[in-house]
């Protein structure tokens, strides 16, 4: 299954002239003062073509 997340930066590092340089990772990050606000982070390494 592709998450659509994903493939939005996949178009964007291909569109900024970069490409992937290994995995892409999920982070998510929660804050106990704010409730149940989340925020998702997508880490992936890249290098300039």
């Amino acid at each position: 299954m592709v998450i659509p997340s994903v493939q939005a930066l996949a178009r964007w590092i291909d569109a900024h002239g970069y490409t992937s340089a290994g995995p892409t990772r999920e982070v998510t990050l929660s804050c106990p003062d704010c409730g149940d606000h989340t925020v998702t982070e997508l880490q992936e390494p890249v290098v300039r073509r």
